[in-house]
């Protein structure tokens, strides 16, 4: 459960962390590398349409998907060693009602443990290493945004008034979010705050630039937030923006095995691109 949020302003700042959040990289991340280590059968054998099968059986759908497999000498892809692996998908599903325009992923060499092959089981042997770029559209965002997954994570988000105001725990809902991709490295998202029990509305827009510092850290700055057309005073946005840059942290990820670094990061109207350094430790694929 989500703690309670003191105000529509924090509200606002807390629609912003999801829009960036590192769960949707986490989540890619995983489904990228599910698929890609399973490119090896256990006898050693290593297809292309073997590697692009096994990756679309763990997706919800995609538009169009080709996987490239760099062989190793004979005798080393036996012993579970590929030189590179490049995956290029676009209209990737990784779940119903999530679409990601572009998911491109390059390894440096794999290399597999060659007794838990023989087995059955793929773990890595060495760390792998990639670049991931990741491309998405607000208009695919905004589909997410109003899909039932989405809608049950929102409602989870509690809005607690000042003290003295007791209300219901869910007596005001999220409605209507939307996130536009602005000029400059902006974003932002506008969203209705509905009151069950009165009937009443509140308008929230929270913009902010997107940025990135010491290549894990994703940053909100010069934040702007208005509810019902009127501008929340700068002295409580500044702290609300800093508790969540405090969550846009890449690092998070370490704790799973997983590093990743920023090379390219570009916010333009029609689309959102990321591109990552990724490295994963053979932790993440060994047998509990």
């Amino acid at each position: 459960m989500l703690r309670p949020l003191n105000s529509p302003t924090e509200l606002g700042a807390q629609a912003l962390y999801w829009a960036g959040s590192t769960g949707l990289m986490m989540e890619l991340i995983t489904l990228l590398l599910s698929g890609l280590l399973l490119i090896v059968s256990p006898v050693g054998i290593v297809l292309d349409q073997l590697a692009e099968d096994a990756i679309r059986d763990r997706i919800f759908g995609a538009e169009d998907l080709a996987v490239r497999i760099d062989n190793a000498p004979p005798l080393q892809v036996l012993q579970g060693k590929v030189e590179r692996v490049r995956i290029a998908g676009r209209g990737i599903s990784p779940v119903p009602e999530l679409r990601i325009a572009v998911a491109e992923l390059e390894t440096d060499p794999i290399d597999l443990n060659f007794g838990q092959l023989r087995q059955g089981r793929v773990v890595l042997d060495r760390p792998l290493q990639g670049a991931l770029r990741v491309v998405l559209t607000p208009d695919d965002l905004n589909r997410f945004l109003v899909s039932p997954q989405t809608r049950e994570r929102l409602s989870q988000i509690q809005l607690r008034l000042p003290a003295g105001q007791s209300r219901e725990a869910d007596r005001y809902e999220l409605r209507n979010p939307q996130i536009t991709f602005l000029e400059n490295n902006r974003i932002a998202i506008a969203f209705d705050l509905q009151d069950q029990v009165l009937d009443n509305r509140l308008s929230i827009v929270a913009a902010a630039g997107l940025g990135m510092t010491n290549g894990h850290q994703l940053v909100l700055t010069e934040p702007a937030l208005t509810v019902d057309g009127a501008a929340a005073p700068p002295q409580l946005v500044e702290p609300l923006l800093n508790s969540v840059n405090q969550q846009l942290s890449l690092k998070a990820l370490e704790t799973a095995g997983v590093t990743a670094r920023i090379l390219q990061l570009q916010v333009q109207p029609e689309a959102l691109e990321l591109s990552l350094w990724l490295r994963v430790e053979p932790s993440v694929t060994a047998s509990p």
